[in-house]
Parts: C-alpha cells; structure tokens; sequence
C-alpha cells in the first residue's frame, strides 16, 4: 500500500504542515476542534452562496453559525482537564504527607537504636572514669536474666554493694541496670528480673541507710518500672501491681513523688521518651527533615507546573466562552434580522392586496365583509372550512392513530402499572422468600400454597431499607442487638408476631361477632403411634390339621424376620388408630404380611413342648420373647456370651465400660513411659 504524496500546491503544504505541528503541540482535541471550524466555515460560505444567488423575496431566513456545539464540547474537554489535574495537586498533598507519616515512624524506630548507642557510649566513658567493671556487671547480671534465683538475686545485690563507694559509681551502676532493662527487644520476663534485683538492694539501702545507692535506683525505677508495663499482659501486670503495692507500703524505699509516678505507667514513659529525643535526637530529627523538605520540593515543582496548566487552560477556556457568546449574539441579530424582513414582507403583501382591491361604494351581498381581506389571487376558489385540510384522516385502510392526544395538547403519562413476573421454573427451585406475600397474617393454621400465585418481584434498585436490613444480618453482634446461643437475634421477630397476634384477634374477634365466618380448618392428620406392649400370653397348640403355607424360596432367616416385622405391626394399639376415611372410589389394596408363628413341625417347639413349655413366652413364668430369634448381632468380646433378650444398651454398663478402658489405656501408656525411662 502506497502512502498519499503531498499536494503539489506549495501554500496548500505549508497549512498543512502548520496544522500538524498546531495539533502535536497542542494535542488530538485541537485537531477535531479545527476541522469543525472549518467545515462550519465551508456550510457558512455554501449558505451565503446560495442566498446572493436566491431573488430577494426569499431571503427572510438566515441560517445561523452551527458552531455551538462543537465549543460546548470542547469547554467541557477543558472543564475536565482542569478538575484531573486538581485532583492529582489533592493526591500530591495526600502523598506528602503519607511520606512525611512514614518519616516519622521510620524516624521513632531508628530514634530508639541511635539514643539506646549513644547511652552506651556515653556509660562507657563515664564507667571508665568511675572505675566501673562493666563487663565483670554484665556477667553477674547474666544469670539473674536468665533464671532469676535467690542465688543469683543475692550474688547481684553483693557485687553492687562491693563495688559502689562514691555517689558516681552508684550512678553508673543505676544507668547500666536501666539500659539492660530498656534495651530494645528486650522481653518482659528480663526487665522484670532486673526490677527484683532493683527491689533487694532498695531494701538493703533502706535498712542500711545507703542514701547515694537509694538516691541512684530511685532515678532509674520510674522508667524501669514504666517500661515493663508498656509490654506486660495483663497476668504479667499482675506481678508489677504486687511489687508497686510492697513499694507504696514500704515508706522508707521510695520518695511519694516517685510513687505517684508509678502509678502512672503511660505518662511517665511518655516524659521519660520525650527526654531521651531531645537530648539525644536533634541530629536525626535535621536528616529526616531534610529528607522530607526533598518531598516537599517535589510537590511544589509538580504543583507550580499544574497550576501553570490549569492557568492556560482557564485562558482558553475564557475565549472559548466569549466565542461563544459572540455567537450567540450574531445569532440573537440574525434573529431579529430575520423578523424585520418578515415583517416588511407581510407590510409588501397588505400593499399589494390593496392596490388589488377596487374601491367599492356600496356594500355588496357576494362580497367579503371589509374587515376580511379577500384573497390575493381571485381565480382561486376559498378554501372550504367545513371540511377536514388534507392530510387530517389517514389513506383509506388505515384508521387514525386516537392513541396521542390532538396536536397543541400535552401528552398525558399513564400510571406505570408494575408487571407480574410468571416465573419460568418450577416451585421448588424458587428462592423461599418468594412464599411470603401469599401467607396472610391472619392465617395461624396450616394451610397449603397454590404454586400458581407465586409471582416475581419487578425489578427494582435496592432500597435504603434493604440495604440496611443486609448490613444488620452480616454485622456482628452488639448490646442493641443481642444473639442467643443459636446465632440469632434475639427479639428479631417481635414486630412480625405482635401484627401476627393483633390479626389474628381481631379475626376471631369479627368471628364471634358475626362479620365473618370461620374458615374451614382441614380435618387434622393423625400420627400413628407404635407401641409394642408386652404380648398376651397365647398358647399355640398342635390341633390345626392344616399346617400354614411355606414359601420355600425363603430362607429360615428371613421367615423370622418377617415374623418379628409382622408382630410387630399387630402390636397397635387400637386407640391410635385414625378413624378411616370413606372411600368412594376404588382403591388397589396390598396383600397383609403372613404371620409365621413356631408350629409343632419346628424342632425348637417340639423340644420346648417336651421340656413343658405351653406356648407362650420364654422362662419359668412364660414371660420371655415368644416370637422366633433374628439373625445373630455382631457383639462385642465382653458381650457374646450374654443371654438373649438382654440389653446391650445400658448406660451404667457402658459407662463403666467406658471407665474401664481408659484406666486400661492410662496404665499401659504408663508402663510405656517407664519402660523408655529404664532403656
């Protein structure tokens, strides 16, 4: 494919190219904004060609200038520019100072690193002039971080009053204790250890009347104290408000202000961090600043250079805007142009009708009245009035459309009735919420849905109501809305059961009143209950000369079985029984189960018979099972030798069952365990 050479013409060129850079340096809307000029510009100049070229007569309308639009669009494109790039200056000041946050944590992490280093340079330097064995501290310490044991309490608490002879050894001492104590990462269980060998010399000091070494540890167990708290759980707490009550009632170890202190975990350690940063954190607080005054310098920049934009795209916004009022104007002239040259028209028509017209000085009958102008071309009939004009009543065919109102009236806008929606699958795969609308409140019996009423909600936005109804079902449970052990709101329903109870009173209410009748309840469906009661005594003798029929495809099994099942179902009571309804039509009607009972044919009845067994139940006083045994149950090991008849499920027997098998269990894992201890 050949690319499009370029006009041989060297003006036509050189547009073109001027037109090109225009549009790349000032973006593709440009381009769209200046091709509708122009073809505005070419209609513009076809219009007036064709009115020059027109008699002067016709000349009563002139088109105005379309351009309307396309400034409408291109103000808009503006308008949008504008509100982008504000809202990326919002989200520059929103990063600022998102970066300046993250400065600042940054800053409170590497804060605790650089003061806990100085502290430990300046301890050393002050240890080395006091003459302070830090390193041989340290090891006394280490053992009472690890274990705390009244050994290593009291080993602690010597080497502490050996070595500390003057008012700058205990203060180094004190200083070295709280940085152990306020090393970062250091876990509760070390800061406490460190507290209770703080506590054992304050009890020496306080009997002893050490007041340098009081005064020393006196300085440091505010923010010992404060720092174990800020990390203690809150059984670990416990342990601190026992030490915080020996201390309160010791009166002697502890100054009242510094109690006071105590009491107030937060506050203190909040003063005593305060202190460290300013003493020791105007260097870091210089570089973080300066990193952020780099941030700021770059929102800045990008802030000047949008504001820049926003300020030409104002500008061209404001003559985009006076264009538009220029046509507008030109319009609004063209306009009024255009009544004057209709009104000098008519004026041209009324002179020309009546230089027409000849005077008259009679009143004639076949004439128009005076104050009617008769037509201006006479050899054309009147119209007729009486008829409809042309173009009234539709072809032949086709009646009028009475469905729109007449020309000159409003149309009128029906009520939107709501559809019913038919649902397209069957019943039971619709959602159940579907159910409610057919349910009346005033229905408190069980009444049966017709499938065929269900209807589809139309479809609609979701409501403020609804909306709020999802958001209470997924939020969690609080005072106003409590839950019971289910899971549900409690009261949930109270609404819906106090208009269910207000119906249904003021339903019987109309009923015992004779308003209403009562509803026809549907006859209740009777439960039969099985009740196996204790069989009478029957004896089954051997004078039948017919003996019961025999299937012999059936297994004895399975003739037991169905003799167990056949018992079983001539066990109800007649009491339970519903009443049988009256059948009209006729009904296929299953063939009873044959009742095997133990014949003299069976070896079993021919032995008990022997053994003086009369028929009836099984034992001495016939009041065991008399009806064949079932198949044999799979039993456990302790059970297979029980009797027939008995219970399997006693609950006193399993549970020492139960019992049994545990203590079973616990002593073989016990011989286990001491047998691993002796290999």
């Amino acid at each position: 494919m050949d690319l499009p050479q370029p006009p041989q013409d060297t003006e036509l060129r050189n547009i073109i190219d001027k037109l090109a850079q225009f549009v790349a340096r000032n973006g593709p809307e440009f381009e769209q904004m200046t091709k509708n000029k122009q073809k505005a510009e070419q209609t513009q100049l076809k219009q007036d060609m064709m009115q020059s070229s027109q008699p002067p007569q016709q000349n009563s309308w002139i088109a105005p200038t379309p351009n309307n639009n396309s400034l409408n669009s291109d103000i808009e494109q503006l308008n949008q520019q504008i509100e982008t790039l504000q809202e990326q200056i919002k989200q520059s000041e929103q990063n600022l100072q998102a970066q300046h946050a993250v400065l600042l944590q940054q800053q409170q992490v590497q804060m605790e690193t650089i003061i806990f280093e100085k502290e430990s340079a300046e301890l050393r330097n002050d240890a080395e002039e006091c003459t302070v064995a830090l390193d041989e501290l340290d090891q006394i310490l280490q053992p009472i971080i690890d274990s705390c044991t009244k050994d290593s309490i009291q080993a602690g608490k010597s080497w502490i009053l050996q070595h500390v002879t003057n008012k700058n050894q205990a203060f180094v001492i004190a200083r070295y204790l709280l940085q152990k104590a306020m090393e970062p990462g250091a876990s509760f269980p070390r800061r406490l250890h460190v507290i209770y060998l703080v506590n054992d010399v304050l009890h020496h000091c306080a009997r002893k009347s050490a007041t340098d070494l009081k005064n020393a540890l006196e300085s440091v167990a505010v923010a010992m104290f404060c720092g174990a708290a800020s990390c203690a759980s809150d059984d670990q707490r416990l342990k601190l408000d026992k030490l915080l009550q020996l201390w309160e009632s010791k009166a002697n170890y502890l100054a009242p202000a510094t109690v006071d202190a105590l009491r107030k975990p937060q506050e203190s350690l909040q003063q005593y961090v305060t202190q460290q940063i300013n003493k020791y954190g105007g260097e870091f607080a210089r570089v973080t600043q300066a990193t952020f005054e780099g941030y700021r310098v770059q929102h800045q920049a990008f802030v000047c250079h949008a504001t820049q934009q926003i300020h030409d795209m104002e500008q061209r916004r404001t003559a985009l805007e006076e264009q538009q009022q220029q046509q507008i104007q030109q319009q609004q002239q063209q306009q009024q142009l255009q009544q004057q040259l209709q009104q000098q028209q008519q004026q041209q028509q009324i002179q020309q009708q009546q230089q027409i017209t000849p005077p008259q000085t009679q009143p004639q009958i076949s004439q128009p009245p005076p104050q009617i102008p008769p037509p201006i071309n006479p050899s054309v009939p009147p119209p007729q009035f009486t008829q409809p004009p042309p173009g009234f009543f539709p072809p032949p065919g086709i009646f009028p459309d009475f469905s729109k109102p007449p020309p000159g009236f409003p149309v009128v806008q029906e009520a939107a009735v709501p559809e019913e929606l038919m649902p397209t699958v069957p019943y039971y795969e619709l959602p159940a919420g579907l159910m409610v609308p057919l349910i009346k409140l005033e229905d408190t019996a069980f009444k049966s849905l017709d499938p065929s009423l269900i209807r589809l909600p139309p479809p609609a936005p979701p409501s403020e109501r609804l909306l709020a109804a999802v958001e209470a079902f997924y939020a969690p449970p609080s005072h106003e809305r409590p839950r019971d052990s289910e899971g549900w709101e409690k009261l949930g329903l109270y609404e819906y059961y106090k208009a269910k109870n207000a119906a249904k009173k003021e339903k019987e209410e109309q009923i015992n009143a004779g308003i209403r009748e009562k509803s026809r309840s549907p006859s209740p469906i009777h439960m039969v209950v099985e009740k196996s009661p204790s069989p009478p005594k029957r004896r089954y003798t051997s004078r039948s000369p017919t003996p019961p029929r025999r299937s012999r495809s059936r297994s004895p099994k399975r003739r037991r079985s169905k003799s167990s099942r056949s018992k079983r179902t001539r066990s109800r009571s007649p009491k339970s029984r519903s009443p049988s309804p009256l059948i009209s039509t006729p009904v296929a009607i299953a063939p009873l189960p044959i009742q095997e009972q133990l014949d003299p044919s069976n070896k079993g009845h021919q032995m008990l018979k022997r053994m003086g067994w009369g028929g009836s139940g099984l034992g001495a006083h016939e009041q065991g099972i008399d009806a064949p045994i079932s198949g044999g149950d799979v039993r456990d090991r302790q059970d297979q030798f029980k009797g027939v008849g008995c219970s399997l499920n006693d609950p006193y027997e399993n549970f020492r069952k139960n019992k049994g098998a545990a203590f079973i269990t616990r002593m073989k894992a016990r011989a286990e365990e001491r047998a691993q201890e002796s290999m």
